[in-house]
């Protein structure tokens, strides 16, 4: 069982975290007693995340693709099933059974799909029946629908390991929405994350942590501007574009990075000021500002070439003087 749950966290969590509507296919079914099925039984699925907005007491009706990209048939069962954000990077965690109080649940407002059979290659337009309550609270309201598909051969062989994928559904109801994220840190970090104010070369990174304490979620987008000691602007560096959520009452990572592919080859040198611009707000346009300064010193470089002009400071000054001594005993008369 904890393998299962394993197996569904990682293949929503890569959903989630790519936050793309292009169709994604996991691979499904290995017996839990024997080698991968040789002929690649796999489901597709489209759009992995619905974005949707209702009125309390309405019903809507959104539609997902099934594809069956086998080369078998297979039984397609479904589950509904709330989540909650993992961590601080979208990995959204499955909460399985109902031993779970979450106030933006909607797994109870969707409709259960039958279970159905998938010819190989065949695609089936599924249309989900969601019933927001009238009273509904206002706000974002969360759940996934996983599809898990059995191979016919499967289905007579015993107990199996299924993978599964699946749907995330986020359904914003109208009313009073409470726009209120806040910046939690603003730091520059080397390539491994360690936040710092000195460091010795690009790239640095830029660690945006945003907590949503609304009843909604945000989808921050913005910039970090970086000017050096002078005041002139080197480069912008993007903060969550492709758009991706920050769920209420979670708190979600960003990272930009100054780097290559924002400054080329250009070195750094010397004291810069980054500050930070993310405009959000389903209800009105809000903009988070943060600023800190950071320095960039090529120390270890720069210790090299002292020891490099010492080291050429003494030899000239010994050739110097053995050229020196050369030109006395030359220029003494001989007796």
């Amino acid at each position: 069982m904890k393998r299962f749950i394993s197996l569904v966290t990682i293949g929503l969590g890569l959903l989630y975290w790519l936050g793309t509507n292009a169709p994604i296919a996991l691979a499904a079914s290995t017996s839990a007693n024997s080698s991968p099925v040789s002929s690649g039984q796999a489901l597709q699925i489209a759009p992995p995340i619905l974005t949707l907005t209702a009125n309390p007491g309405q019903t809507i009706k959104p539609q997902i693709e099934l594809r069956d990209i086998s080369s078998a048939n297979m039984l397609v069962t479904n589950e509904i099933n709330d989540f909650i954000a993992q961590g601080e990077n979208g990995t959204p965690k499955i909460l399985m059974g109902n031993n779970y109080s979450d106030p933006f649940s909607i797994k109870n407002w969707i409709k259960p799909l039958p279970s159905f059979t998938l010819t190989s290659q065949q695609i089936q337009t599924l249309t989900l029946d969601i019933n927001v309550p009238a009273n509904a609270s206002p706000g974002g309201h969360y759940g996934v629908i996983r599809f898990t598909g059995t191979p016919a051969q499967m289905q007579t062989t015993g107990v199996s390991l299924t993978a599964s994928l699946g749907t995330l559904v986020l359904l914003t109801v109208n009313g009073k929405l409470n726009d209120n994220l806040a910046v939690q840190q603003f730091s520059a970090a080397d390539s491994s994350n360690n936040p710092g104010w000195f460091f010795e070369s690009a790239p640095v990174n830029f660690i945006v942590r945003t907590k949503n304490m609304g009843n909604v979620q945000e989808e921050p987008t913005g910039h970090i501007a970086i000017t050096d000691m002078f005041g002139k602007l080197i480069s912008d560096v993007i903060i969550n574009i492709p758009p991706r959520d920050v769920l209420p009452d979670s708190i979600r990572e960003f990272i930009g990075t100054l780097g290559s592919t924002t400054i080329g080859n250009k070195a750094l040198f010397g004291r810069y000021h980054a500050e930070l611009s993310l405009s959000y707000g389903v209800a009105s346009s809000k903009t988070l500002k943060a600023d800190l300064t950071f320095w960039v010193i090529p120390y270890k470089l720069i210790a090299v070439i002292i020891v490099l002009v010492i080291v050429a400071f003494f030899l000239l000054r010994f050739l110097i003087k053995r050229y020196n001594r050369i030109i006395v005993s030359k220029a003494r008369p001989r007796r």
